[in-house]
């Protein structure tokens, strides 16, 4: 378990996001933002850290339940993420990794958290920003769950078999 995904983290978001960065392999590129993609990157990297969840591919899909039911977005700017260049090579990867079929194994398998999530979203106080204000990243995790009302997935509600398999291993 990654510090971050404590519900009562105590780390800043930008020090959970650093903890989320230190996850990934280290044969693995992070995905930066750049002209291009502005805080793109980093606000969907935010999501991972808020919402608690690590960078497999089962908890990239929860993390999707977790941004259309729980985050303030704009269509256009995250329909923006997937016409990155690198998210674009990603997910050529992952469709002849896994093929529309496996996809929609993960999706049917993770199906009683994904409504977990959708709850836990219906609960919080307010939605989180997609597009997030810069100070948040010197603000405590804890606190900004507690001004969300986020309470994050415990581990017992994340009972599923992993595929060992990570994103960004991907690419």
């Amino acid at each position: 378990m990654l510090e971050y995904q404590d519900q009562n983290c105590s780390l800043t978001l930008q020090e959970g996001l650093n903890c989320y960065y230190k996850a990934f392999p280290e044969t693995t590129e992070i995905f930066e933002d750049n002209a291009g993609s502005g805080t793109l990157l980093r606000d969907h990297d935010c999501t991972h850290v808020i919402f608690g969840l690590d960078i497999s591919i089962e908890q990239e899909s929860i993390l999707d339940t977790w941004v259309l039911w729980g985050t303030k977005f704009e269509w256009r700017y995250l329909m923006g993420y997937q016409k990155l260049p690198q998210i674009k090579k990603l997910y050529k990867n992952l469709y002849k990794e896994f093929g529309i079929l496996g996809f929609l194994k993960i999706f049917w398998k993770l199906g009683s958290i994904k409504r977990k999530t959708i709850f836990k979203a219906l609960k919080m106080k307010k939605k989180w920003p997609f597009k997030m204000p810069e100070k948040y990243l010197s603000m405590k995790i804890l606190d900004l769950r507690e001004e969300y009302g986020i309470k994050i997935l415990l581990p017992e509600e994340m009972q599923y078999v992993p595929i060992n398999r990570t994103i960004s291993k991907l690419n």
